[in-house]
C-alpha cells in the first residue's frame, strides 16, 4: 500500500492469474469514513484499513464490469464504494468508527 501525490492509496487485487494494480481515490477514502476535511495521510490510511474488505470487493466488481488490458491500473472513486451491497462484518460506506462498548451482564 502506498500513498500517491493526490492522496490516493495503491494496492493490488488478484484477477484470475494476474495481479492488478489499483488505487482508491482520496475522495473515496474521505467519503467512506466521513473524514473531516482536509484529511491527513494517516486518517486516509486508517480509512483504507477499516474499509479494506469493501475496497477489495469494489475493485473486483469493477474489474468484472470493465476488464483491463495488461499493464493498466484501476482507480476506485466514491461511487464505486457507495454502490457495493452491504456484507456481514464490513463497515457501511460513510459511517464513522464507533467505540466498542461491552454489554453489561443481564440481571437474573
Amino acid at each position: 500500500m502506498t500513498e500517491c501525490n493526490e492522496g490516493s492509496i495503491g494496492f493490488e487485487v488478484q484477477d484470475g492469474i494476474r495481479r492488478v494494480r489499483c488505487f482508491v481515490s482520496r475522495e473515496a477514502l474521505e467519503g467512506a469514513a466521513g473524514l473531516a476535511l482536509p484529511s491527513t495521510p494517516s486518517s486516509r490510511q486508517l480509512s483504507f484499513n477499516r474499509f479494506r474488505m469493501l475496497i477489495n470487493s469494489a475493485a473486483k466488481a469493477k474489474l468484472a464490469r470493465n476488464p483491463l488490458k495488461t499493464g493498466d491500473h484501476l482507480t476506485l472513486e466514491c461511487e464505486d464504494l457507495r454502490v457495493m451491497p452491504a456484507e456481514a462484518g464490513v463497515p457501511l460506506f460513510g459511517t464513522q468508527k464507533t467505540h466498542y462498548t461491552p454489554a453489561t451482564p443481564r440481571q437474573l
